[in-house]
C-alpha cells in the first residue's frame, strides 16, 4: 500500500462519543502525514467537534440513514452537497474508520485509488484473522476485548501510523470560554467555585438513569459541598432540567439547553465533576479533562467506555438497578482526587 498518499478521505459517520474515541487515530494520522490533505466525512452532530480538534484539513457532513436525519430539508441539502464533493474528490486513499451504510455508499462514490476499510484494517491479517475468530468460536472462547479507540488506530497500521496519545484530547475555544464565564457570572457562579454538572439525557431508545436520582445527587452536592449545579439537556429534554432544578435551593442551579458545541465544550471544561448517563456528552467532558461519573448499562468493560485520567463507570445491566450511593461516592472520590492534584501543582 502507498504509505504517503497526498489526498486522503477518512469516513467516520457517527455520534459525539464515537467521534471522540476516533480523535487519537485522526491525530496520529495527521502527525504521520503532515503534508497530505485529509478530509473527514462525519455526521452533522460531530462535524463541529472535528473542526475544534484541528486534526483535519476539511470536514464534510452527511445525515445518518438509520436516524432518518437525511429526510429533513436542511440535512438533505447538506448530504447531497457532501456526496457531490466526495464524488469529485479524486482521492488517492479512502479510509473507512467505521463501517456502516453511509460509509459503504461514500466509498463507492469516492472511487479512490486505494482503500483501507474497517473490516480489513481491524483484522490486520485478513485470512489469519478470520481463522483465529473461527477457532475461538469453536473453542467457545470470547473474542479478546479491544477498545474502539484502539481499533481505530489498528486500522491505520498498514500506513505505518503509530499512536501519539493514549486518550482522546479536546481543547476549548477562547470565545466560547468567555461566553460561558459571562453566563455563569450572571448566574452568580464565582471563579473557583465548585461546579457540578448533571446530564440526565440520552439518545432515544437508550436506557437512562432515573432523573429523580440525578436530582438527589445534585441536592446532596449542594447541601454537603455548597456546590453550584449546571444541568445540561438536549432538544426536547428541557423538562428534565426543570425537575432537577425545582428540587434545589433557589439560585443554586442553572440549565444549559441545546448549546452550540463550542459553548457546550467550554461549559463541560469548567465543571468540577460531571454526573451523566453513558453518552456522547460524557465522552466530550472526559476529553477536556473533566472528572466524569457515568451510569453505564454495560455489564463489564466495553469498546465504548470513556478513556481519560479521571472517570468512573458505575455498571448494571438495567439503569434502574444502578445504586445512587455508588454514583455519589464515585463523584466524591473524583472531586477529592482532582482537587488534591490541583493543590499539589500550585
Amino acid at each position: 500500500m502507498q504509505t504517503d498518499p497526498e489526498n486522503i478521505l477518512v469516513i467516520h459517520v457517527a455520534g459525539l462519543g464515537q467521534t471522540i474515541l476516533a480523535l487519537p487515530a485522526l491525530r496520529s494520522l495527521r502527525r504521520h502525514l503532515p503534508q497530505s490533505r485529509i478530509t473527514v466525512v462525519s455526521s452533522a452532530a460531530a462535524g463541529e467537534l472535528l473542526r475544534m480538534a484541528e486534526c483535519t484539513d476539511a470536514v464534510l457532513e452527511v445525515g445518518r440513514l438509520r436516524r432518518a436525519e437525511v429526510f429533513s430539508p436542511r440535512a438533505f441539502y447538506r448530504s447531497t452537497k457532501t456526496l457531490g464533493e466526495v464524488k469529485r474528490g479524486n482521492y488517492d486513499l479512502a479510509i473507512e474508520l467505521r463501517a456502516n451504510m453511509e460509509s459503504g455508499i461514500l466509498l463507492q462514490l469516492a472511487y479512490p485509488l486505494q482503500r483501507l476499510t474497517a473490516q480489513a484494517g481491524s483484522s490486520g491479517k485478513g485470512l489469519r484473522y478470520a481463522i483465529e475468530r473461527i477457532s475461538e468460536a469453536l473453542a467457545k472462547r470470547p473474542a479478546p476485548f479491544k477498545h474502539a479507540a484502539h481499533r481505530y488506530l489498528e486500522i491505520l497500521e498498514p500506513l505505518g501510523v503509530r499512536p501519539i496519545e493514549a486518550n482522546p484530547r479536546l481543547v476549548t475555544n477562547r470565545e466560547a470560554d468567555e461566553r460561558i464565564e459571562k453566563l455563569l457570572g450572571k448566574g452568580g457562579v464565582r471563579s473557583g467555585e465548585l461546579l457540578v454538572g448533571i446530564h440526565p439525557g440520552a439518545r432515544p431508545g437508550k436506557q437512562r438513569w432515573p432523573v429523580e436520582r440525578f436530582a438527589s445527587i445534585a441536592a446532596r452536592m449542594v447541601h454537603n459541598f455548597s456546590a453550584r449545579v449546571l444541568v445540561f439537556t438536549g432538544p426536547g429534554e428541557h423538562g428534565l432540567a426543570r425537575r432537577i432544578i425545582d428540587g434545589l435551593p433557589p439560585k443554586r442551579a442553572l440549565s444549559l439547553n441545546s448549546p452550540k458545541l463550542p459553548d457546550f465544550v467550554s461549559a463541560l471544561a469548567r465543571l468540577s465533576v460531571l454526573v451523566a448517563n453513558h453518552s456522547g456528552p460524557a465522552h466530550v467532558a472526559a476529553a477536556v479533562g473533566t472528572p466524569v461519573v457515568v451510569a453505564s448499562t454495560f455489564a463489564g468493560p466495553s469498546a465504548q467506555d470513556l478513556l481519560s485520567k479521571h472517570h468512573a463507570h458505575i455498571r448494571r445491566r438495567q439503569a434502574e438497578a444502578i445504586p445512587e450511593e455508588e454514583i455519589y461516592e464515585a463523584a466524591c472520590r473524583l472531586l477529592k482526587t482532582s482537587r488534591s492534584e490541583i493543590l499539589s501543582a500550585l
